[in-house]
This record gives C-alpha cells, sequence and structure tokens, in this order.
C-alpha cells in the first residue's frame, strides 16, 4: 500500500523509534543542564536537533529512514527540556506557572505551524525537501533566539556582578 505522501505504514516503526529515543535526550540533555547550565543545553539540543533536520532531506530510503530517526530524536527530545529548565531558571517563583504555560503554549503552536507548513510545501512541491529545508531555517531562527537570550543574561549577570 502507498499510504500517504507515498509513505506507506511501515514508515510507523522508525517514528515509534525516534520518540523513544527522545526520552533518552531528555534525560540527557536534563543532565547535561546540570553541568553546563539550562540555557547552553537548550543551545546544544536546537544545535544537534537543527543540524540533523539537514539530514532528512539526505534520506532515500526506508532503512536510511531507521537509522537516522533516533539519532534525530535524541536531540529533539532534548529541546523541550532545555525550554522548560530555562523558564524554571529564568523566571521568578511568583510568575513560573504563567511564564511555562505561555512558553508551552508557543511551543506547541510551534509545532502545530511547523506540520501545517511541512504540508503545505510538500503540496507545492511534490517533495519533502522544502518541508525540511523551512524546518533548518526555523531551528537557526530558534538557536539565534536562544543565543540573544544568553547573552543578555550574561551581561545581567555581569553587570550585577
Amino acid at each position: 500500500s502507498q499510504g500517504v505522501c507515498g509513505v506507506g505504514a511501515e514508515a510507523g516503526g522508525p517514528l515509534l523509534l525516534m520518540l523513544v529515543t527522545a526520552i533518552g535526550g531528555r534525560i540527557f540533555f536534563g543532565r547535561l543542564a546540570d553541568i553546563i547550565g539550562p540555557l547552553r543545553a537548550w543551545m546544544a539540543a536546537t544545535a544537534w536537533q537543527t543540524a540533523l533536520m539537514l539530514g532528512f532531506m539526505l534520506l532515500g530510503s526506508l532503512q536510511s529512514f531507521w537509522l537516522f530517526t533516533p539519532l534525530y530524536g535524541f536531540g529533539y527530545g532534548g529541546v523541550m527540556t532545555g525550554v522548560l529548565i530555562s523558564v524554571r531558571a529564568l523566571t521568578p517563583a511568583s510568575r513560573r506557572a504563567s511564564a511555562t504555560g505561555i512558553v508551552l503554549a508557543f511551543g506547541w503552536f510551534g509545532h502545530a505551524l511547523g506540520g501545517w507548513q511541512g504540508g503545505v510545501f510538500f503540496d507545492l512541491t511534490g517533495a519533502y525537501f522544502w518541508s525540511f529545508a523551512n524546518a533548518t531555517l526555523f531551528g537557526l531562527m530558534n538557536l539565534v533566539i536562544v543565543g540573544a537570550i544568553y547573552l543578555s543574561v550574561q551581561r545581567r549577570t555581569g553587570a550585577a556582578a
């Protein structure tokens, strides 16, 4: 059976593997945050995910998908962990619940928008290249944003010392 977008049901296995591997990524990047700090761990996970997003443009077989998805999933799992522990580290306790809710809402909106954009690019071109290129571009923009937050915190910390 052809399935959706030329991808049959057999692609579900690698996706499951990716999400299971993401559990390990969450744990790893959480521990990394304990060592290097939450913002740096968030940047590392985002860089990992963004760099590996490029790899999806190169995959040509289900076998390569099986090999690649756990690598990508590991970084994918670390991104949300980085987001949540960074919110915790950067907000006062009295505002933490609201800040976490707002950040999660924007994160989920971004996931939905990215999935929708990926579908639009596929519908327009009949290929996934531009879908993954778009995701890579937004990953790079996220790195710039997280880097700006990191530099802002560093400047404030340096000014306070």
